[in-house]
């Protein structure tokens, strides 16, 4: 569709708008998925690693609880028969190990270079971290961080285990000081030669990662395919409403200011600079295709003394009639005009000479055989020319009008062709 035309404006507009409805909608779309990627996968961290802290802290109540209220009880019994479950570390172990038959991937280990319990006994990267501690200059409170990948991938919580009591050095000095049932339960070559302030291992607590992340991608995927659905909603009422409230509206406004602009307010024909911008795209045309052009001049005849007659309403009503005649005897590719006065011209595009001059008989036979209301017959009188391929615009129309001008000297309500035009072939 050709960008010129009204209808090919309003494509640019609708275009334009929904380029830039897309491009702002494209930036929002990238920064809400920036944000809210960032925003849930920390949300989804955040909540890990409070799982982390409530596992840490549950495990350090099983050992407090141990420590105050089982152990003092159960000591006696370990002179005979050594009891784990006097242990504190073994206490909180045990309990959170039940924990992970429910909870897949939640851990506590109490993990430790030198144990005494072989299952504590630290990991390649376990000891890693309990080196970490062993070796930093300041005292490290605790250490958090990701170990693992895919479905094992955890966040792990991992806090020193220091050698702050005297009395721990009772069972893990030398074998001799440890008790006996200690030694018949665990043996005398591991969990010994500790010593006062030094950290022998690392309190560990791990939490999956991936089914939090997992659950913040689909809660992501979730949220932008409902942004979409949204903004799929809002372009097309945006796109109604730019036809229902600006496109339409301005498109009649340009409607009527085109009709302003180019249209005989009294006769609804084109006026003589839209006829002009016509005929010099018809002759522009004819030059390269080589086909004939003509226009006819017409003029009513006696119309002053129908105006002082019978008034210039019924002078007005006279020149739409006749425009409204000569109208109905135009082809779809014709154009006529209004072109001053009682003047008016026709614009026949592919036509010669002959076919020019018998369309001017109907016109003229239209106007005068059938009498207008109240001033009764009118006659018109009409010049004729072709184009003959070397003048302008302005030439081809004066001819027509010398043509007009001979026919109104010899007796009016007639045709006559003009001198000139394209060579006979």
């Amino acid at each position: 569709m050709p960008a010129g035309t009204p209808q090919g404006k309003r494509m640019q507009l609708r275009l334009k708008f929904n380029l830039v409805l897309l491009a702002v909608f494209a930036l929002g779309v990238i920064g809400a998925a920036i944000y809210y990627d960032r925003h849930l996968e920390q949300n989804a961290l955040d909540e890990v690693r409070a799982h982390s802290q409530v596992l840490m802290e549950t495990a350090l109540a099983v050992r407090g609880y141990t420590t105050d209220e089982i152990k003092p009880h159960l000591d006696p019994l370990n002179a005979e028969t050594f009891l784990p479950q006097t242990v504190p570390a073994f206490a909180a172990t045990e309990v959170l190990q039940r924990l992970r038959s429910k909870y897949v991937g939640y851990d506590y280990k109490e993990s430790v270079l030198d144990p005494t319990n072989p299952r504590d006994k630290a990991s390649d990267w376990e000891a890693a971290l309990i080196e970490q501690f062993r070796a930093a200059t300041e005292t490290v409170k605790e250490a958090t961080g990701f170990h693992g990948e895919g479905l094992d991938r955890t966040l792990y919580v991992a806090r020193p285990i220091k050698i702050t009591n005297p009395k721990c050095l009772t069972c893990h000095s030398t074998p001799d000081k440890a008790p006996p049932s200690m030694i018949k339960v665990y043996g005398e070559k591991n969990g010994f030669d500790w010593k006062l302030n030094e950290v022998i291992g690392m309190q560990l607590v791990q939490v999956p990662v991936f089914y939090p992340l997992e659950k913040a991608r689909q809660t992501f995927r979730s949220f932008m395919l409902s942004l979409l659905g949204i903004f799929a909603l809002m372009f097309v009422a945006m796109n109604v409403a730019l036809s229902g409230f600006v496109i339409e509206p301005m498109a009649r406004m340009n409607r009527k200011l085109e009709d302003l602009a180019t249209k005989d307010f009294l006769t609804d024909l084109v006026n003589r600079r839209r006829f002009f911008e016509h005929l010099e795209k018809d002759l522009a045309d004819a030059r390269i295709r080589g086909f004939g052009v003509s226009v006819i001049i017409l003029d009513l005849d006696f119309f002053k003394r129908i105006n002082d007659t019978f008034g210039h309403d019924s002078g007005d009503m006279v020149l739409k009639n006749a425009a409204a005649r000569v109208r109905e005897l135009m082809r779809g590719s014709d154009c006529a005009a209004r072109f001053g006065g009682e003047e008016f011209v026709m614009l026949l595009r592919e036509t010669r000479i002959d076919t020019a001059y018998a369309m001017a008989e109907a016109v003229r036979a239209k106007i005068a055989d059938v009498p207008f209301d109240l001033v009764g017959h009118v006659s018109a009188s009409f010049g004729v020319a072709e184009w003959d391929h070397a003048e302008d615009a302005r030439g081809l129309i004066a001819r027509a009008d010398k043509a007009l001008y001979v026919a109104k000297q010899t007796g009016r309500n007639k045709v006559v062709r003009a001198e000139g035009g394209p060579a006979k072939s």
